[in-house]
């Protein structure tokens, strides 16, 4: 039962650090929108490129949150990422704990 506990373990770090990286990539692009709109710099399209699908989705879904030039969609993915990352995440870490 300790092999499965070790998995889910790896597990949850491999899906924390790929959040984390994704928080990173979300806040740069927010950095970069205020600085460079309009760049077309390759690693800048690429971090748009997958930032898009998640923001796109909470513009959708949450259209009162982009007024005028202010769009607060990056906001609530932060948020979004941190409880994914409390909940999700610790769920699998005591997971884990428990089956070792």
């Amino acid at each position: 039962m300790f092999v499965f506990g070790n998995f889910l373990e790896a597990v949850a770090t491999v899906v924390d650090i790929g959040l984390l990286l994704y928080l990173f990539a979300l806040f740069a692009v927010v950095v970069v929108s205020w600085f460079a709109p309009r760049t077309t710099h390759p690693f800048v399209m690429f971090l748009r490129s997958i930032t898009r699908p998640v923001l796109d989705w909470i513009r959708r879904v949450l259209p009162f949150l982009v007024q005028g030039g202010f769009d607060l969609s990056p906001i609530v993915a932060f948020f979004g990422i941190h409880i994914l990352r409390r909940f999700l995440v610790g769920t699998l870490y005591d997971l884990a704990a428990r089956m070792q």
